[in-house]
């Protein structure tokens, strides 16, 4: 099991950044690593969205249920289908004095335990660099 927080200021509006992160049919555009990504099905504020991925020498698709609070500004995601035994990512968006404070929290257990414990040594790294996407996707788009 993997359990990692990751935070980091941006020079964004919260609502910038929580909509760029909302946006995951987009994510294979720029977030490297990530070679697919649509949206299976929408009911409301819940989506089921497949992501198809490559780290180190695996890759593979895992579909999530995404829940989103456009009110809270935050964004809960829960593996249902993939190489994993349990995936639980939240995302949050705090105003901050300098922009807006990005919190992201993981808790990952993979079928895969050697592939595991390669990833727990990285997997701050691999946070680290999607925020850095996100973050010049804004760059970009405002």
């Amino acid at each position: 099991m993997i359990e990692i927080s990751y935070k980091k200021i941006l020079k964004f509006s919260p609502k910038n950044i929580y909509d760029i992160v909302a946006d995951i049919e987009s994510y294979s555009q720029f977030i490297p690593g990530c070679f697919s990504s649509k949206i299976i099905s929408k009911e409301g504020s819940i989506i089921e969205a497949k992501l198809g991925v490559k780290y180190l020498i695996m890759s593979g698709e895992f579909t999530s249920r995404v829940t989103f609070d456009p009110r809270k500004l935050s964004i809960v995601s829960e593996g249902i289908n993939g190489p994993f035994n349990s995936v639980f990512t939240k995302w949050s968006f705090d105003r901050n004095d300098n922009g807006v404070l990005v919190n992201v929290s993981i808790n990952l257990d993979l079928s895969n335990k050697v592939f595991e414990l390669l990833l727990k040594k990285n997997l701050e790294k691999v946070f680290s660099q999607v925020v850095v996407s996100f973050e010049e996707r804004a760059d970009i788009l405002y």
